[in-house]
Parts: C-alpha cells; sequence; structure tokens
C-alpha cells in the first residue's frame, strides 16, 4: 500500500464476498405482498406474520403516552412531517395518558429494550404500535415511514429489529472548507432515514464557526444522531498554532512541539476546554493523525529530527521510554481533559508505533484508516483490548475529482457485497470480533473542487449499502445488482429530504460570461426530461437557443443559436418537474463580457478571456500573480483578477518590484459571484520600462481559476504590456511575494496600467523589406485621434541599409510643418525615437502627418495600411491613403503606393 497521506489515499484492493451476512433468494413478490411489509433499508432483523392489516386512513393520529412525550415527541412530530409530505395527508401528534387507538392510528411507546438500546418493536394491525428506547423508537418511526412511501396497507405481523454494530455514521471534513447549514440538515435527515446514528465534523475553524456546530449538534439530537467534534493534535494544527509559533516544531509549523509544557497547556485549556463545554456530546476526537510523519521516507515517523522529544519522553517516563511514548503520553493527558466532561476520546491509529513501552488509555477508541509499517496492526489493538472502529480507505473514502487523480467516491457495490467492519486496511478479521465498533464514509474535501449538492448525490448509494452492511441484518438480496441497487431506487430519499435543489454554470450575478458560453442548470433530484427547459428572457423576445437534458449528469444545457452579444445583461430561467411530481423552476441573471478594447489603460487579457478551470480550491491561503514588463514607462492602476465562482473570501491585490518588494496594495469591493473584478490603488504607482514587475491577489481559502502550460513557451501580449513565458506564480501563507511556480499556469491575475505615451505600433512589429532609393525621401504616416492629446515626439523602423542622418516632424494635413527634431544616439537597427522639444497639442479626430527624412534608406510592407490600424486613442483611416511619402528630405508627403507602411510612428499621450 503506498504510504500516502489521507487524503492522497487511493482505492487499492477489493475482497472476496463476505460468507456468513448474505441471505438467500429474496422471497417472491407476490408471497411478500400478501405475507411481509414493503422492504426497507436497512433490510429488518425480523419478521412474524400475523392477522390483519393497517389501512392508512385519510387522516392520521399519532399518539404518545404523556409520561412519554418527553422523550418521543421529536420522534412523533417527525413521523407526522414526513407522512403528510410523503402521502399529501394529515398527520397529527395527540398525547394522551391512556392512549386508546383506533384504526390507522399510530402509537409511539418507551418500552424495554429490544435487543440493545436502537432496538424497537412494530405490531401491524388495525394500528400501528412502535415500542423500544428512545432512540430505537425512532428508528422505528423511519421503517414506517419507508412502509407507508411504498403502500398504504401493511399486512399484519411483528417486526423486531436492531442494529448489530453501535458506530455507523458519517464523517465531513469541514475544516478545508465550508458547507451550508441547510447542507448539513439535509444529510442528518438522510442519515436519521437510514438509522444511522453517528456524524463526526470538525471545529475550531473559519470554516467551521462553533454557532453552527452547535446548531448542527441540536438538529442531530432530534433523530438520535450523536456530533463527534474532532480537533485535530498534536498535527494538523496549522490554524492553531497561527498566533503560537512559539508551541511549534522547528522547521515543521503544523506540528506540536511535545517537549514543551507549554504545549500540553495550550491544547488542554485553550483548545479543548473551552470547546467541551459547548457540546453534550458523548464523544471527542483528538486527532491525532500524521504527527511528524515523512511521507517521502515510507511513512516513517521523524522522531530523529526533534531529539527534544525522545528527552521528553525520557523525562517524564524513564530512561526505557521510547521517542513515540512522548506521542501517547500526551494522549493520555488529553484524554483525562476529555473524561472529565463525561465524554469518550477517539483518535486516528497510525501514530501508534509497534515500539510503544506506555499504552494509550484502553478506554480512548481507535479509529483504524491506514497500514503503513512499524505500525499496530488492527488485529493486535483487538487482541489488546481496544475498541477500533473501521475508517478503511479502499472501502469508505470519497476523495474530490481534480485533474490530476479523478474522483474517487465510494463504490456501493463492493460495500455491499464485500466490506464488513472486520475487514481493514491490513487484514480483515471475523466480523463477530469482540471490539468491533462500526465503521463510516468519509467526505474528504480537499481539493475543494465540487459543489456541496454534488457530493450529497454522489453519496446516496454508498450511504444505503454502507447502512446494511452496518445493521447487520438478513440482506434483502444476494447482491447488489441482484436488487438491492433496484431497491435503492424504490425506497428512495427521506420525504423531508430537501427537493428542488440546482446549480447553475456561470453562478448568478456573474460577469464576464463568454459570448460562446453554454449555459447550464445541474439538478440533484430525479427529472423527468421532458419537462427540462432553460431560456433567456421572455419567450419572444428572449435569446434564441435550444435546450438539451442529459439524464446521466442531470445537467440540463443551453445553447444560443449564436454568440451573445457583448455587454449583454442575461435574465436566465429554468422549469422541470422531479419525478416525485414536484416542480422545479429557477432563474439566474447574467452579464456577457465587454467587448476586446485597445482603449488605455490596459491590461493583458480582455474580459472575454478566461480560465479552462474555472475554479480550484488549494485549501490554504494563497497569493497568485503574473510577471509582467512594459515596453514605455507609466503608471499601474490598480489590479484586475478573474474570480472563480463560489469564492466567496474578501480579496486583496498587490503590485511587487522586480526585487519584490510591495509597492501597492488594495482591497477589492462589489464583487461580483464570477468573472472579472478589478480593484483601484489609493495612489498610481509609477513603474519603468524593461523591468519584471508583479502583480497578485490574494485568496484566503486558496481558490482560483487555473490553465496549465498557459505560459510553456509562449508570452501574452497587449500593446505596451507584455507577460514572458515562464509565468505564472504563486506562494502560500497570508500575503507574501508570489515565487513558486507550477507547470507554466496561468493564474488569470491581471495589471490596470496607464502608460506615460503610447504608440499606433507595437515594439515587435516589424517590416518586411528594406531597400534604398538614388534620392533623398520623406516618408510618413498620416493618423488622428479620437481624443485630444499631446503628440511628444516620432519614431520610425530603421534598417541597418538606411544609414546617415534623420530628422523626424509632426505636420497638419494641409502639409504646415508644427515642429521636428534630430534623431541622436541611434542604434544599429530597429525602432528609433525622437522627443520633440515641446510637445504639441493635437485636436480630436483632426488628421495630422509625422514623418522622418532620409538619405533614400526605408524600410515598409506592402498593403500595410490597407486596412485601418487602431491602438488607444489613435487610428488611421484608408482613405486618403495613411503611409505617404515624399521625393525629397524635408517636403511634406504626400504620395502613396500599393498602401505601403512606411512604419513611421507619432509618440502620444491623451488629455
Amino acid at each position: 500500500m503506498p504510504n500516502l497521506p489521507r487524503r492522497q489515499f487511493l482505492a487499492l484492493s477489493g475482497g472476496a464476498a463476505l460468507a456468513g451476512l448474505v441471505a438467500g433468494p429474496a422471497t417472491p413478490a407476490a408471497a411478500r405482498a400478501t405475507a411481509v411489509p414493503p422492504p426497507t433499508i436497512p433490510a429488518l432483523q425480523s419478521w412474524t406474520a400475523g392477522s390483519g392489516q393497517y389501512v392508512v386512513p385519510s387522516s392520521i393520529r399519532i399518539i404518545v403516552r404523556g409520561a412519554d412525550a418527553a422523550a418521543l415527541r421529536p420522534a412523533a412530530e417527525t413521523l407526522a412531517a414526513a407522512l403528510a409530505k410523503a402521502l399529501n395527508r394529515s398527520a397529527q401528534v395527540q398525547i394522551q395518558d391512556t392512549p386508546a387507538p383506533g384504526a390507522g392510528d399510530i402509537v409511539l411507546s418507551l418500552a424495554a429494550a429490544v435487543v440493545n438500546s436502537e432496538g424497537y418493536e412494530i405490531k401491524v394491525g388495525a394500528a400501528l404500535e412502535i415500542s423500544g428506547q428512545r432512540a430505537g423508537v425512532f428508528h422505528g418511526v423511519q421503517t414506517v415511514v419507508q412502509w407507508l412511501k411504498q403502500a398504504t396497507t401493511v399486512p399484519g405481523g411483528v417486526a423486531r429489529d436492531w442494529p448489530k454494530y453501535p458506530e455507523r455514521g458519517f464523517l465531513v471534513a469541514n475544516a478545508a472548507r465550508f458547507y451550508t447549514t441547510a447542507w448539513w440538515k439535509g444529510q442528518l435527515d438522510e442519515m436519521a432515514y437510514l438509522k444511522l446514528n453517528m456524524l463526526w465534523v470538525n471545529i475550531g475553524y473559519d470554516t467551521a464557526p462553533l454557532a453552527q456546530a452547535k446548531e448542527i449538534e441540536a438538529y442531530a439530537a432530534k433523530y438520535n444522531i450523536g456530533l463527534v467534534p474532532l480537533t485535530g493534535m498534536p498535527g494538523h494544527m496549522n490554524k492553531l498554532l497561527a498566533d503560537r509559533p512559539d508551541l511549534a516544531l522547528p522547521n515543521w509549523g503544523s506540528h506540536l512541539d511535545l517537549s514543551k509544557d507549554a504545549a500540553y497547556d495550550f491544547c488542554r485549556d485553550e483548545v479543548l476546554a473551552p470547546n467541551l463545554r459547548e457540546f453534550s456530546t458523548p464523544y471527542w476526537h483528538l486527532g491525532a493523525d500524521e504527527y511528524i510523519t515523512d511521507f517521502s521516507q515510507n511513512a516513517l515517523v521523524r522522531y530523529d529530527l526533534w531529539p527534544q522529544l525522545h528527552a521528553k519522553a525520557k523525562q517524564r517516563f524513564g530512561d526505557n521510554a521510547q521517542p513515540v511514548d512522548v506521542f501517547t503520553g500526551f494522549l493520555n493527558d488529553m484524554n483525562q481533559t476529555v473524561r472529565a466532561t463525561n465524554k469518550q476520546a477517539r483518535i486516528w491509529n497510525d501514530g501508534l508505533l509497534n515500539s510503544i513501552t506506555v499504552p494509550l488509555d484502553k478506554n480512548i477508541i481507535i479509529e483504524h484508516w491506514v497500514s503503513w509499517p512499524n505500525r499496530k496492526t488492527s488485529e493486535q489493538l483487538l487482541n489488546e483490548g481496544y475498541q477500533v472502529h473501521n475508517s478503511n480507505g479502499d472501502y469508505l473514502y470519497y476523495d474530490p475529482a481534480t485533474t490530476e487523480n479523478p474522483r474517487r467516491v465510494p463504490d456501493p457495490k463492493r460495500l455491499y457485497n464485500e466490506f464488513h467492519p472486520g475487514r481493514f486496511t491490513d487484514r480483515t478479521v471475523s466480523p463477530d470480533t469482540p471490539g468491533l465498533r462500526g465503521a463510516k464514509l468519509h467526505l474528504w474535501t480537499m481539493p475543494f473542487s465540487e459543489h456541496e449538492e454534488l457530493q450529497s448525490y454522489l453519496l446516496t448509494e454508498p450511504f444505503r449499502s454502507l447502512s446494511q452492511v452496518l445493521w447487520a441484518s438478513p440482506r434483502p438480496f444476494t447482491t447488489y445488482d441482484g436488487g438491492f441497487g433496484e431497491l435503492i431506487r424504490t425506497v428512495g430519499r427521506p420525504p423531508l429530504f430537501p427537493v428542488g435543489r440546482f446549480t447553475t454554470a456561470p453562478l448568478p450575478g456573474a460577469t464576464s460570461v463568454w459570448p460562446q458560453r453554454k449555459l447550464q442548470v445541474t439538478f440533484y433530484d430525479d427529472i423527468v426530461p421532458s419537462s427540462v427547459q432553460v431560456r433567456e428572457g421572455g419567450s419572444e423576445t428572449g435569446t434564441p437557443g435550444q435546450t438539451t437534458y442529459d439524464a446521466v449528469s442531470r445537467t440540463a444545457t443551453f445553447t444560443p443559436s449564436a454568440a451573445l452579444p457583448y455587454s449583454k445583461k442575461l435574465s436566465m430561467s429554468f422549469v422541470a418537474r422531479a419525478t416525485a411530481g414536484q416542480q422545479i423552476f429557477g432563474e439566474w441573471p447574467l452579464t456577457v463580457a465587454k467587448p476586446p478594447s485597445i482603449a488605455y489603460p490596459r491590461s493583458l487579457f480582455n474580459d472575454e478571456d478566461g480560465p479552462a478551470v474555472e475554479w480550484y480550491s488549494d485549501n490554504r491561503e494563497t497569493e497568485v500573480g503574473v510577471r509582467f514588463r512594459v515596453d514605455r514607462p507609466g503608471v499601474v492602476l490598480g489590479v484586475k483578477f478573474y474570480k472563480a465562482p463560489r469564492d466567496v473570501a474578501v480579496h486583496t491585490g498587490s503590485l511587487w518590484s522586480p526585487s519584490g518588494q510591495k509597492l501597492a496594495t488594495a482591497t477589492f469591493t462589489n464583487e461580483t459571484s464570477g468573472g472579472w473584478q478589478e480593484v483601484r490603488f489609493a495612489e498610481p504607482v509609477r513603474i519603468d520600462a524593461g523591468s519584471n514587475y508583479t502583480v497578485s491577489y490574494h485568496s484566503p481559502a486558496g481558490s482560483f481559476g487555473y490553465n496549465h502550460y498557459f505560459f510553456d513557451g509562449r508570452s501574452q501580449d497587449n500593446g505596451v504590456l507584455h507577460a514572458p513565458g515562464g509565468n505564472g506564480f504563486f506562494s502560500h501563507g497570508p500575503t507574501w511575494y508570489p515565487t513558486e511556480t507550477y507547470r507554466n499556469t496561468n493564474y488569470w491575475a491581471d495589471v490596470i496600467f496607464q502608460p506615460d505615451t503610447y504608440t499606433l505600433w507595437n515594439v515587435s512589429d516589424a517590416p518586411v523589406f528594406g531597400t534604398t532609393e538614388p534620392t533623398s525621401l520623406e516618408l510618413g504616416l498620416r493618423f488622428s485621434s479620437a481624443n485630444g492629446g499631446k503628440v511628444h515626439g516620432v519614431r520610425f523602423f530603421k534598417g541597418t541599409h538606411n544609414t546617415g542622418a534623420h530628422v523626424g516632424s509632426l505636420w497638419t494635413a494641409a502639409g504646415q510643418k508644427l515642429t521636428s527634431a534630430t534623431f541622436t544616439n541611434e542604434s544599429a537597427g530597429g525602432w528609433q525615437e525622437v522627443r520633440f522639444a515641446q510637445p504639441v497639442t493635437i485636436d480630436a479626430s483632426a488628421d495630422y502627418v509625422v514623418s522622418y527624412s532620409s538619405a533614400g534608406g526605408f524600410s515598409a510592407t506592402d498593403q500595410g495600411l490597407a486596412t485601418a490600424r487602431t491602438n488607444g486613442a489613435l487610428f488611421t483611416r484608408t482613405s486618403p491613403a495613411a503611409g505617404i511619402y515624399a521625393l525629397s528630405a524635408g517636403t511634406f508627403p504626400t504620395l502613396s503606393y500599393q498602401a505601403r507602411n512606411y512604419f513611421v510612428d507619432p509618440v502620444f499621450s491623451e488629455g
């Protein structure tokens, strides 16, 4: 097995189908319809057929004894809401001291446990009677909901049901990303429906606010789902140690220095104690994974790099102590703090080395997720008397997609056919082994690359397979393909699960929408394909286009008949119908990108340019930027960046000198949901020509769009702006000069630049040929400016054959010379420039001529001015001819030939 950190852990192996847990062939449908109730997930442990039947009345009465009301009212109210939603009938809860149920009533009552505290009994007759302890009755309620969703008549008999394994759950790595409260509640509805009973969540991070965690706990408690808060220590403490670098190991700032007494006090008094008081949950997860683990050295735990850790172990536990004992000693200390609040501590297994002499407390539950060298095996831990929870990454891990590592979602077939809580990554033990606690699905969220609703949808089938496996009742079908997959569709989602969930691409409010873009809606419910309609604007005045629907991805796509008009404000809308009958509709506004502009101030990219991968998250603070240089000096006015969808953080933009000094920074405000964002500095920053400066933006969540290899052997040029090849830079952590590179990636940061002066032709523009005439020449260009401004001088392109003195001049269209200057310090070839003694003001839209005198040499391109040229406010016309000459130096040029461009250029500034 490769020694990789959890979040890069890949599914590796399969396994044989379980023996002894698989039921025989399913009962024929005809017999089942008369003898047994509808099937459920998980299946019942036992059913004894009886007489009579239960028939759902038009108005359902749910009765709870007064003495049981405090414990069972939540279950009764959940049942009433679910049945009202599923059956479209009235359902009311009544509290009665001496229940006298009638036909159609459902009675909930506390009674002795059925096998264990989560077991229950349902007597089916004219009335339904659900009894057991609090958790058991709630599970019985879910069974009844699943029955009555499928049939309004249930045959008489008695169901007795209980779980085999006490821990059946779901872990969400929300330290890396934020999930909405609505999403959490939907997942809890789903878990309750399937009789899953534990939810692992991170707390103490900006993505996991305390208030939300407490709200989740309260909602879970209604469903008898226990919260398992997780605060990682002594490794993975990046955020917790941000303000206490003195407690971190040297050169490994995310790991705690266990040689320092203050580190223990910090974890106990500042991390654990305040949070423990906030929750009533019976569990607390300490983390304890990947502490000082070197994945480049076969997952070696590097106690050798910090001898003070071994010294601390000897100080505490004697000369025979091993380095790892400082780790187990720390966990035992934290366990005391947890136990003092009547909670049970839990840890991951990978830090438990074979060399331990100070054993971990036996009352700490171990969650076994990986089998690295020199660690205690799952079987060893069970034999030593530990309670062990299975977190087998080969079966139970969901890792989001990246471009390099395709999405890995737990396979519901393998889960159903092969897995049980005794099947660990290192070995398999009997599913009846004492100490086996159960298992859970794990949603790892690095990279942060998927919408929360997509993840919920993709977990639908794995949840149901695991629910059946952990309940460990006789299986309704021998294999997943033998009928369980179809049963999943039959049982469906819980009635209270949110319907009508969807996402759009682009997101509502996005700007910079590409004119050729297709617009999409992705649904997370079963949809009737023929019901889907997507359109823009009204039925008569909207944008023409076609809607298609892909049932596999549940995505509706609107393809415009033609490119969307630049700057158009779109009003998108859609309507669809779920297979359950609900109408789903929505609308979202968008704005098409602005047309490309040659006006100054200018940036490297146009509004319609954007990333191939619109959204990615590195799950840590990141500064991403681009190196650039300019041909002419000027001022940087601000920073632009292409905002990744779903990136809701506050961003800052910065300008850096060639040596890495921060020259200016500003905070972006009034951002749209996606597309190009812009911020101006409080004061423009002057920069020189020729040097490499950097603009960057700071993403607190590490979210950005990108194109790998964008700067691989190419540069991005726009007028006087250039981003050379080998570009695209980043740094992790707070705002800092970005110096790291990866695959010449364009992160779509951009500059807003105003040159002091500019010209019609770029530095890279050059003529096709050069020649020499036997007479002196005046070579010129007729030009205009859309805006008034000043002409500061003249440029021309010089070939090496073009020798002698050159004089540059500015003329009116009528031939009046306004000023001239002699070129000095010319190079042997290329663009030459001279400035006038004083700039000359010119009027908007009026024609002027710039020219240079030559002894006979010149360079040119035939038909080079057959089409008009524009740059900034400067432009040429095709008539009268723009490329002109005279057969005598110093003479106003009026002749033209083959729309020839003689590469003469004004040096201009606006205003």
